[in-house]
């Protein structure tokens, strides 16, 4: 009788020898279920949550939250690339209506200052 621990496991792609703590293939890359008996795919971080990254990347911290965005295994590197120009437009964006907004504040100020002068 064969011992159910010991019996090897096999990858579904490339039928490789997989380890019992591998999540990812040796031979050919191909997602395993992982140690927590799910795949890697389900078994991602709650950090790496599509909603939480884009939360992160629109509303909180804008580009200081790209890192987070890239190190995601839930966006294709197509859609991370869109995202970054995305963000990075935003941004500048709105660094261009805060300094805009900025000037014509300090507009009547500067005014002031200039009419005394003479």
């Amino acid at each position: 009788m064969s011992d159910p621990l010991s019996a090897e496991i096999l990858c579904g792609k490339c039928k490789a020898p997989i380890g019992a703590n591998d999540n990812y293939c040796r031979h050919c890359g191909t997602p395993t279920a992982g140690p927590s008996g799910l795949s890697s795919r389900t078994a991602a971080a709650w950090w790496e949550s599509r909603w939480f990254v884009l939360t992160l990347l629109f509303l909180v911290l804008g580009p200081l939250a790209l890192p987070l965005l890239w190190r995601s295994r839930r966006f294709t590197w197509s859609w991370k690339i869109v995202l970054s120009v995305m963000v990075v437009g935003v941004t500048v964006y709105a660094v261009w209506q805060a300094w805009h907004s900025l000037n014509q504040a300090l507009a009547p100020l500067l005014e002031l200052e200039r009419s005394q002068r003479f």
